[in-house]
């Protein structure tokens, strides 16, 4: 008997405890779920704008690195044309050197790689 009055009361409190959460979370849930929806639409847009200006840089940049090189080349040749003879003779003299070292250097390689190959030490 007390068994059957207990279960009768669990089930009275419980329905109570249901519709008062009831009451409070359903509005709730009705704005979570607004929100969701303005999130989602907001999203939807922001990738959009992402996608655009993604393929607008996409296609911007090799242009943009064009006119980079063309502005360090023209860059180069106005320093160029502020030389004198001597000091242009100077760059030049030492450029070649520069370029003879590097020679030199891959000369010395290659002769390594062939005593490796050749089994000398």
């Amino acid at each position: 008997m007390l068994d059957r009055i207990r279960r009768r009361l669990d089930v009275v409190v419980e329905r109570r405890v249901d519709e008062r959460l009831a009451a409070h979370l359903t509005p709730a849930l009705e704005r979570i779920e607004v929100a969701q929806r303005e999130y989602e639409a907001r999203l939807a847009g922001t990738q959009a704008d992402f996608s655009y200006i993604r393929s607008e840089f996409d296609r911007i940049a090799p242009q943009l690195a064009a006119l980079e090189q063309r502005f360090e080349s023209l860059r180069v040749r106005l320093e160029m044309s502020d030389l004198d003879h001597d000091d242009a003779l100077v760059r030049a003299q030492l450029e070649h050197e520069r370029a003879r070292l590097r020679l030199e250097l891959v000369a010395h390689y290659e002769e390594r790689l062939r005593r490796l190959e050749a089994g000398e030490s």
